[in-house]
């Protein structure tokens, strides 16, 4: 018994022997094939291709009007690319150019007359399992191509989607951006005006609460104005407006200004400030202003969450590849929420309850960004940070 898939196959036999196509069919009825068709002349062949649509054809060479050779180059001319149509030529000319030529002309595979039914069965269902086979191999191609065609489309949707999307953030941070660079320069001018005013007043009042409520707001001005100039920066550095001059700045340079702009909160603090260098350590390659913003704010910080009497250590390394400054303090250290964010200039929806959150390491990562360095930030043991800075060589 043949497979019960292939039962209904198409058989088409072309012979122009009667009694052959007589024993082919009687053959091919025994072993369960009844789907067949057949002709004595060649000529019919094309014709009964399309109506009929076989799944094999039983083909002799010598016939004839039309040998078997141009039966397959009329066939080769009509079959659709990728079809996979056996051709089993049986016939009486045994020759090995014969069996080569039929070969080359399309045919997969080839018998000699007398031939023995068994193989002929064998034959018959070896190149039917094939064809069935490839047909099944093209039905799951065409599902993929289907399914990736789709796939493609939706990912292709997608990709318009956040592409859209993408551009409304980008407007979004642009605005945002052109938002804040509005802000500080429309914060510097009264902040100027305030600034002067509460010297004048400072100088010409000798109340002590009136000089204490000066003095607070002088230090508020001078928040505001820090925020200021910091989130002016930071829109120039993000959106590439400034222009960064490189040379070699001194380090010991940068710590004494450091250490001189955040006087009066050292003094209030009663913190130590300590330099500590490696003693061929020179300078580093970069933009001064921007190299002393970090400086700056890196002290600030570390003075900032430093317990009062305490030290701050400012220590110097270098190696091959790398020079690293390091800002030490002893205070309580980053949160876990602080160490996540530490930055991130805006975080939407949570409450700052972590003074260790702000604009101060979010700009000193811009700045290293820039100088195509690298910032660290570590708690250390019992307590207390380090922030690392390093520049490549």
């Amino acid at each position: 018994m043949i497979n019960a898939s292939l039962k209904n196959a198409k058989i088409l036999i072309v012979d122009d022997h009667i009694a052959n196509i007589e024993l082919l069919e009687g053959v091919l009825e025994q072993a369960g094939y009844n789907n067949t068709l057949s002709t004595i002349d060649p000529r019919e062949v094309v014709g009964l291709y399309d109506s009929f649509q076989p799944d094999l054809i039983l083909l002799d060479l010598m016939m004839p009007y039309m040998d078997g050779y141009e039966v397959m180059e009329k066939l080769h001319q009509i079959i659709p690319p990728k079809t996979y149509l056996p051709i089993l030529v049986i016939t009486a000319e045994i020759s090995s150019d014969a069996k080569k030529q039929a070969l080359s002309h399309g045919a997969k595979d080839f018998l000699s007359k007398p031939f023995d039914i068994d193989e002929v069965i064998l034959r018959i269902r070896n190149l039917l399992e094939t064809r069935y086979l490839h047909q099944l191999l093209q039905k799951q191609n065409r599902t993929l191509e289907s399914k990736v065609l789709e796939r493609t489309r939706e990912l292709n949707k997608a990709y318009q989607e956040i592409m859209i999307a993408n551009r409304e953030l980008e407007m979004l941070e642009n605005a945002k951006l052109e938002f804040l660079s509005i802000i500080s320069h429309e914060i510097r001018t009264p902040l100027n005006g305030i600034k002067g005013l509460t010297e004048i007043l400072k100088n010409s009042i000798d109340k002590p609460d009136l000089l204490e409520y000066l003095n607070y707001l002088e230090q508020s001005a001078r928040r505001l104005e820090k925020f200021s100039t910091q989130a002016l920066l930071i829109t120039e550095l993000r959106t590439k407006v400034y222009r960064m001059e490189f040379d070699n700045v001194s380090i010991a340079s940068l710590y004494t200004n450091a250490t001189k702009n955040n006087e009066i909160k050292i003094k209030e603090k009663n913190v130590r400030v300590e330099y500590l260098r490696d003693a061929d350590l020179l300078g580093i390659n970069g933009d001064s202003n921007l190299i002393q913003i970090c400086f700056d704010c890196l002290i600030d910080n570390a003075v900032e969450y430093s317990a009062k009497n305490s030290e701050v250590l400012v220590h110097t390394y270098k190696d091959e590849n790398s020079i690293t400054i390091e800002f030490t303090d002893n205070g309580v250290g980053f949160s876990k929420i602080a160490l996540k964010n530490l930055f991130r200039f805006f975080r939407v929806g949570e409450k700052h309850i972590d003074k260790n959150i702000g604009l101060n390491l979010a700009l000193v990562k811009l700045i290293m960004d820039a100088h195509k360095g690298e910032i660290k930030v570590v708690n250390n043991k019992p307590n207390g940070a380090t922030v690392k800075l390093i520049f490549r060589n």
